[in-house]
């Protein structure tokens, strides 16, 4: 089954659901950003794990109570999504010269099980061609398990909502990013997703994700204590007496420092090495992070340019809303 993972020329709905919390977002305009509408809902604990809708109907009640309140029409509206980064696959394939640009699909399917090998069976898919080198033309695969996407796909036409483009996370942030920052693609780029329940590393270099890896931390949702401040925004903070936060950024940085090695050495042999860190999500001590990497990877640490963007209504924008942000702006050039 094919998928679009690439651009839409219908002007959409976006809707971001993580295990923890579901995101919604409209623009009135996209150059310079303007909100029309953007929302957010915190979701229980076991409702969605790792990705994985567990308790359909009980979302489904959540779900039909946010977009009355996000103002979402039903109706076969249209909707983009994002596929759950647990179940993502982005992998450069190099295939004969010999196989033309409008037979690449074609050949991929005859050739998944074969030559191409991906850890599940019957993938949803997408590619971008890179390069053509002596006998091979290089492309980036992007896969993943069609139950997945289809248990997705089926759970908003449950709404009458339509879902005609699905997006990699890792790639919405970095489209948020190059829309309101300024990327130089020559940079090696390490994209860090610091969620209050996971991390996404991607590693970025003209644009493209050469390497994802999901980083999986023990922070349970139930375990983080919340308030409400005076604007009826969400804190969360971990508990001071709890030593399970900081044992767990120590084993981060750890797997960063793997991350950002096996890239230098094992992906391109030497010959280039990551040069900045891109750093977003809704983790609440993220400005702390900021410092940490800068301190222990040792290089520098930019995030996201939130006066860039503003709303119908007039309100701020956070930055834990990259991900729908840039998901929203993936028909933009």
């Amino acid at each position: 089954m094919a998928f679009s993972f690439l651009p839409s020329t219908k002007k959409i709905g976006n809707i971001i659901i993580k295990d923890h919390v579901v995101r919604y977002l409209e623009l009135r305009q996209a150059n310079p950003p303007v909100i029309q509408k953007f929302g957010e809902h915190d979701l229980p604990e076991g409702l969605i794990r790792d990705g994985k809708i567990a308790d359909a109907e009980t979302l489904a009640m959540i779900m039909e109570e946010c977009l009355d309140d996000w103002g979402v029409k039903r109706g076969k509206h249209p909707i983009r999504f994002t596929i759950p980064d647990h179940y993502v696959i982005v992998r450069k394939v190099a295939i004969p010269k010999e196989v033309a640009v409008d037979e690449i699909e074609g050949y991929i399917y005859i050739e998944l099980g074969s030559t191409i090998h991906l850890p599940f069976e019957d993938p949803v898919f997408d590619y971008t061609f890179l390069s053509q080198t002596g006998n091979e033309k290089q492309i980036l695969l992007f896969a993943a398990p069609e139950v997945i996407v289809r248990e997705y796909v089926d759970f908003f036409n449950g709404f009458h909502l339509n879902p005609v483009a699905a997006d990699l996370s890792p790639l919405c942030v970095y489209r948020a990013f190059y829309h309101l920052n300024a990327i130089n693609p020559a940079d090696h780029i390490l994209l860090l997703q610091f969620d209050l329940t996971a991390v996404n590393a991607a590693v970025f270099h003209q644009h493209y994700p050469f390497l994802t890896r999901e980083i999986e931390i023990d922070l349970p949702v139930s375990k983080w204590e919340s308030s409400t401040d005076a604007f009826g925004e969400k804190k969360y903070r971990w508990p001071e007496k709890d030593p399970t936060l900081r044992y767990e950024i120590v084993n981060l940085m750890k797997e960063l420092d793997r991350i950002v090695n096996y890239y230098q050495f094992s992906i391109r042999q030497g010959k280039a090495k990551i040069t900045k860190i891109l750093l977003n999500g809704d983790y609440p001590y993220l400005s702390k992070m900021e410092h940490d990497l800068t301190e222990q990877i040792g290089l520098p640490v930019e995030t996201l340019r939130t006066e860039m963007v503003s709303t119908s209504a007039g309100a701020g924008f956070s930055a834990r809303y990259a991900p729908v942000l840039g998901l929203a702006l993936k028909e933009v050039n």
